[in-house]
């Protein structure tokens, strides 16, 4: 039995070809998702326009889509359908601003002056915490069992500790509003969503054209496979903030915190942060309960535990059922990223950390299968 020598040379050759072939295209592969990174910091103060309107528009595209789905006797083109979506959004959300906007802005108020000294005075909201910290202290060890230097030094610790969270939170507000855009740049978030909408499918059959014809096929699968993921996002995260949101609402009036619709407002919009956002808003509304509650009031213990109670539901009930593949990103993964954005991007960043992890992770995974598939070596046949 001997073997053909053609197919032999052919196949004893094809490694090497392979791995030069595969080393230039990763090292292409790095070089542009380096380049990326690189602009992308560089845009940084113009990313949020384009991050906010591609939510928007992944949050409207089912709904345009079946709109300029085609039809039997008429097809609405999808320009029109996809104005007829933004109006409609922007309408809603007007009459949710006018409803609910003054409430908000009471209880924001509200907390501004109790977290703002006046004449000399510590604000409210340190004296209520210290003394309902002592007053845990009292009934724990009972009165007089400290020193009153020791009383004196655990009550200025205390007002450290508060102060040092108002002030980092000041310093990560500030820093986030660096990025924030300004006026017209905000205004453009639905002009820019709606070319998104209207021209999306031609704009990716465009950039799949500049590509090599070897590489449009991948490209298009690839490109297929982010536009599901981030739909998904979209949807899940929408799904997730509102029920938080609704229950942080609910839960909080019921146990009677005044400010519950102030922190349910934090609570939807925070809830985008992978674990940072339930200790957000759940450490507001246990200061708030601490502000509101006179001194040995049980309330800010109650509202803590329903905070927590509330973040696990979400985060082992509701979140795997609608998230879905992106509960299976590993938490040292997110929790790295969104430290990676906090620092680079400030809140943004932090923002945007879970949908970019996703995007690359599913990137990677793409581009894994291709080098497999791509090295597998041809089988060998002998012939007699």
């Amino acid at each position: 039995m001997g073997q053909h020598p053609d197919l032999l040379m052919n196949t004893l050759a094809g490694d090497p070809r392979r791995l030069r072939g595969r080393v230039p295209s990763a090292l292409w592969l790095g070089l542009a998702g380096l380049g990326g990174a690189i602009f992308l910091y560089w845009a940084r103060d113009i990313l949020l326009p384009f991050a906010l309107a591609l939510f928007l528009a992944y949050l409207l595209i089912p709904l345009v889509d079946a709109m300029s789905r085609p039809r039997p006797r008429r097809t609405t083109p999808r320009p029109v359908a996809a104005f007829l979506a933004l109006a409609a959004f922007l309408g809603v959300g007007l009459v949710a601003l006018l409803a609910l906007g003054p409430i908000l802005a009471a209880e924001a108020n509200r907390l501004l002056q109790t977290s703002i000294g006046s004449g000399g005075h510590e604000p409210l909201i340190t004296q209520r915490v210290v003394g309902t910290l002592a007053s845990w202290r009292d009934k724990l060890y009972g009165t007089g069992v400290f020193p009153a230097d020791v009383q004196r030094e655990l009550n200025q610790d205390a007002r450290d500790f508060v102060n040092g969270l108002g002030d980092a939170a000041v310093q990560a507000l500030t820093r986030s509003l660096l990025y924030f855009p300004r006026l017209l740049e905000l205004v453009a978030v639905p002009l820019l969503a709606f070319y998104i909408l209207a021209d999306g499918p031609r704009l990716a059959a465009g950039f799949r054209g500049l590509l090599p014809d070897s590489q449009q096929e991948p490209a298009g699968r690839l490109m297929t496979r982010l536009h599901r993921v981030l739909l998904e996002y979209v949807r899940g995260q929408l799904l997730t903030s509102l029920f938080i949101g609704v229950v942080s609402a609910l839960g909080l009036r019921l146990l009677g915190l005044r400010m519950a619709l102030l922190v349910a407002a934090v609570a939807l919009v925070v809830e985008v942060i992978p674990f940072f956002g339930p200790l957000l808003w759940g450490t507001l509304a246990v200061v708030l309960a601490l502000v509101q509650a006179p001194a040995g009031s049980p309330l800010p213990i109650t509202v803590g535990l329903f905070a927590l109670l509330a973040q696990q539901v979400d985060s082992h009930l509701v979140a795997p059922l609608i998230l879905g593949r992106f509960v299976r990103v590993h938490p040292l993964l997110l929790i790295f990223s969104t430290l990676l954005g906090a620092s680079t991007f400030g809140l943004i960043g932090m923002f945007l950390a879970a949908p970019v992890t996703a995007v690359a992770k599913e990137t990677f995974l793409f581009l894994r299968g291709r080098v497999n598939q791509d090295g597998e070596t041809p089988q060998l046949r002998l012939t007699g």
